[in-house]
């Protein structure tokens, strides 16, 4: 017993001993500097895409689609105005809603600002390559060989055509084919796609494009109480046990296209969709 006490009293001595080597020096960052709207639109400097990897534009191209970096000076006007009539309801399963150029412009610096992230600009050579939309290949990682296809966004006019399964075959091709393969990607293992669950048609065209179920994460994302009533309809929602809204939040699925699925008949499937369109 004796010896029972002893050693407690020698660990709360060494923990008191402890407790006095470290500090925390934590301090929140500071605001970020605005953007400068202007700079950006009308910028005729060459935009650094800082991107760590081979853009192969001839990967990602085919007779009627292209892909291309997507430069502000160039691309956001267009976009903006493409999107802003339709905002909420364009992003209705996004977990923010843009108002103008002053949230656009930081949103995509983070893209340019990560070197493993990339924001892609969609030309549809059909309708005279006018650009159609974006998507983007982030949460990406070098060391492990895997990326995601996210923050897809297919304008109004150009939805139900074959933009959308074009640009996403083009992107497997580019991220799973081998490097040394005549039309080269980047060899990676994994192609990941994430989406509200309730978001039926981009669950549905990720899996006919060849991506695979994985299971679904409960409260990824903190959503506002501010957004737009497009996006918290379809929104989870915790209720306190009167009935008043607690807080909102997104569930999310996850799928993957894989290097063995790519093997096992998923580089055939997107060939096949990329043979099949016609300028």
């Amino acid at each position: 017993m004796h010896s029972v006490l002893a050693l407690a009293a020698i660990e709360r001595q060494t923990y008191s001993r402890m407790a006095t080597t470290y500090v925390n020096t934590y301090k929140p960052p500071a605001p970020a500097t605005p953007p400068d709207i202007d700079a950006a639109l009308s910028s005729t400097e060459p935009y650094d895409i800082n991107f760590a990897f081979p853009l192969h534009l001839d990967t990602l191209s085919c007779p009627t689609l292209r892909f291309v970096p997507f430069v502000p000076a160039q691309h956001l006007k267009t976009y903006w105005e493409h999107v802003q009539p339709r905002a909420a309801e364009l992003f209705q399963f996004y977990t923010f809603c843009p108002t103008g150029y002053a949230d656009l412009v930081p949103f995509f610096e983070r893209f340019r600002a990560n070197p493993e992230w990339i924001m892609l600009a969609v030309r549809d050579r059909t309708r005279g390559d006018a650009l159609a939309g974006v998507m983007a290949l982030y949460n990406t990682s070098g060391a492990h060989l895997s990326t995601e296809i996210g923050f897809v966004l297919i304008f109004p006019e150009f939805q139900g055509t074959h933009v959308a399964r074009t640009a996403i075959a083009l992107l497997l091709r580019y991220c799973l084919e081998k490097p040394d393969a005549p039309l080269p990607g980047l060899g990676f293992r994994r192609v990941q796609w994430c989406a509200n669950p309730n978001n039926v048609k981009s669950v549905g065209l990720a899996r006919r494009m060849g991506f695979k179920d994985e299971g679904v994460h409960r409260w990824m994302y903190v959503l506002s109480p501010e957004l737009p009533e497009e996006i918290r309809s379809v929104a989870v929602v915790k209720k306190r046990e009167g009935g008043e809204i607690e807080g909102y939040g997104r569930f999310t699925i996850f799928l993957s296209h894989c290097w063995d699925n790519w093997e096992e008949g998923g580089r055939s499937l997107v060939e096949d969709v990329i043979q099949k369109q016609k300028a």
